[in-house]
């Protein structure tokens, strides 16, 4: 939850905040943000690493490496450290998450982390994806059927894509029957 979102006069609700977290009712990520989790017989339940990142990175953010691949189901595998994509300057670390900075494209196309972590497993290729990357359009095809993400949006940012293998890529997986426009 952000402070933003509350009604009420900016020093109040940080003011409310503050104390909140200082009885431990809830826990401080950054200036402005704040988690409430689920009370346990340890304490309160902590946030998923990638939601931080997803909240500290902001609109046209999401995840990159094997973290997108895993985010679309092309891997099993877990990073220590979650890596997110993020479209303006990279923020501060937050403990087990690192940002990497990726063009302002992301967030004018208003990318949602679906569409995001499609463009990162294009720019990473096939050394992040456990399934055979000949199945990569129909799991495109298969998010965009059901309205995770955009080829239109995803056309319009992989042509302003500065990394050329993955416009490449994208030029390929696009031409996919499972892609084209059903007339």
């Amino acid at each position: 939850m952000a402070v933003r979102d509350v009604d009420g006069s900016r020093s109040a609700v940080e003011s409310a905040f503050s104390r909140m977290a200082a009885d431990g009712d809830i826990l401080r990520i950054r200036k402005g943000l704040y988690w409430k989790g689920a009370t346990t017989a340890l304490g309160m339940s902590p946030p998923r690493v990638e939601e931080v990142a997803l909240q500290l990175g902001g609109p046209g953010s999401g995840p990159a490496g094997i973290a997108a691949a895993h985010w679309l189901g092309l891997t099993t595998q877990v990073s220590a450290t979650y890596l997110a994509a993020v479209p303006a300057r990279a923020p501060t670390p937050w403990p087990g998450v690192r940002f990497t900075q990726r063009p302002i494209d992301r967030l004018v196309h208003s990318l949602t982390p679906s569409e995001v972590a499609v463009l990162e497993v294009l720019r990473a290729g096939p050394a992040v994806v456990e399934t055979p990357w000949a199945e990569l359009p129909d799991v495109i095809a298969r998010l965009a059927a059901s309205g995770t993400v955009r080829l239109d949006a995803l056309d319009e940012s992989a042509a302003t894509e500065p990394h050329r293998q993955a416009r490449a890529r994208w030029s390929e997986i696009r031409a996919h029957p499972a892609l084209m426009p059903s007339r």
